[in-house]
């Protein structure tokens, strides 16, 4: 198991708060060209595995044992 300490859990809960601002600036559709038309693109599902990757660890964080 992994260990942290209190501060270091509270920068943690400082990106968890970021990644959800985030999520909500960028889970909205655009319009993007494609050639010589648009297309509309949710710009969220472009950068979606990055986003669960680091809110997986994030979450895990809750686990881990507290360090003094």
């Amino acid at each position: 198991m992994s260990k942290i300490s209190k501060e270091g859990y509270d920068q943690i809960q400082v990106i968890k708060s970021a990644l959800d601002s985030m999520y909500d600036k960028l889970n909205k559709n655009v319009f993007t060209k494609n050639g010589k038309n648009y297309k509309s693109t949710n710009l969220f599902t472009e950068v979606s595995s990055e986003f669960e990757a680091i809110a997986g660890i994030v979450e895990m964080s809750s686990a881990w044992e507290e360090v003094a």
